[in-house]
């Protein structure tokens, strides 16, 4: 798995909306009221915050190649795909990512199993004091939880983990290199966790890419354990599971917002309660609109101006808000964003 496939992928479900900057703010989790917007209106909620850490030279090779091997063109800063670039995204097929709803919280999850499996491979060998794998007091704290509430021995729960762990990787579907990647990054009694570059040497693959395989796997195997099934078919991992999925769709700042905008304060009131600017306070707006069925948009727009841009979009396959802005000049950005947002899901 190539960085440059899931740009591709981005790319495609944005083609000839957005620059390419707009799938590099989806990858590292930008919190802007156009990103939050973006990955809900072209539906790529499953890449956001992917690789926080993304640097702009790896991200700025991967989109060489892209252009280089003629998938994608960029023109006036707007990329399109093209039919080739179309032909390869449809033969990638679909990732199996959950970036909105795990958001990093992914690590987690893998240190408490990491930690759980070091700890009952070294008491499986009458070792009751180690090193920890992690230094985390929460995932320690954690981890002890889980042990205490396991009523079998040492031995059997080693075991129930293992036949856990294989059920599961049955049911993710996820390729023999995931099922490799996750399994030797687990630290044991007499046998520590590979290393990217150890990994990468003995599969011939990148550490990049290793990574991003890795990465979908273990998405895959949070959400499995996390089924209301796996209760009773996994209740270790299940354990492990608990408080990975971020439920909450709006950042802390934005729910502190929310609370006063649902006090019917104004926009203007609201920036100076809370002494911020007001295009800050109108992000967090459009972040509410945009995961709000219900928003009251016409305290903003005219019910006419709406149907208006609606249809625009739709005639014309319109969703850069630039060539919004050019037909509905008496329309803000602010007021056309949150039409978007509130017509989101329907066909264009």
């Amino acid at each position: 798995m190539k960085l440059s496939s899931i740009i591709l992928k981005i790319a495609e479900k944005m083609d000839g909306q957005r620059s390419l900057n707009a799938s590099l703010h989806v990858l590292r989790g930008k919190r802007s009221g156009q990103t939050l917007q973006d990955i809900d209106y072209f539906s790529v909620k499953p890449y956001f915050s992917l690789i926080p850490k993304l640097a702009d030279s790896t991200f700025a090779e991967a989109v060489i190649s892209l252009q280089h091997t003629g998938m994608i063109k960029e023109s006036e800063g707007i990329v399109t795909v093209t039919e080739k670039g179309k032909r390869a995204a449809k033969e990638l097929g679909d990732f199996q990512f959950d970036g909105w709803h795990y958001r990093g919280r992914e690590e987690i999850f893998f240190l408490r199993l990491v930690l759980l499996v070091q700890t009952l491979s070294q008491l499986r060998s009458s070792r009751n004091s180690f090193h920890p794998i992690t230094n985390d007091r929460k995932i320690q704290q954690f981890v002890k939880d889980v042990l205490h509430t396991q009523q079998v021995t040492r031995t059997n729960s080693a075991r129930s983990l293992a036949e856990e762990l294989l059920l599961a990787l049955k049911m993710t579907g996820i390729s023999d290199l995931q099922a490799i990647l996750l399994s030797h990054r687990l630290t044991g009694a007499d046998a520590s966790g590979w290393t990217w570059e150890q990994l990468e040497e003995s599969t011939g693959e990148s550490v990049a890419s290793l990574q991003l395989e890795y990465l979908e796997a273990l998405h895959r195997l949070i959400a499995v354990s996390e089924r209301v099934d796996a209760a009773e078919k996994l209740p270790i991992l299940h354990k492990l599971a608990t408080g990975i999925r971020i439920e909450t769709p709006l950042t802390d700042s934005t729910a502190i917002t929310k609370k006063l905008f649902d006090q019917e304060l104004s926009i203007d009131e609201i920036a100076i309660v809370r002494q911020l600017k007001v295009n800050t306070i109108e992000d967090h707006i459009t972040e509410i609109a945009t995961n709000d069925a219900d928003f009251p948009i016409d305290r903003f727009v005219d019910l006419a101006d709406q149907l208006a841009v609606q249809q625009e979009v739709r005639r014309h396959r319109v969703k850069r808000l630039r060539l919004l802005k050019d037909k509905f000049p008496h329309l803000s950005y602010f007021q056309l964003r949150l039409i978007l947002s509130t017509t989101k899901g329907e066909p264009v």
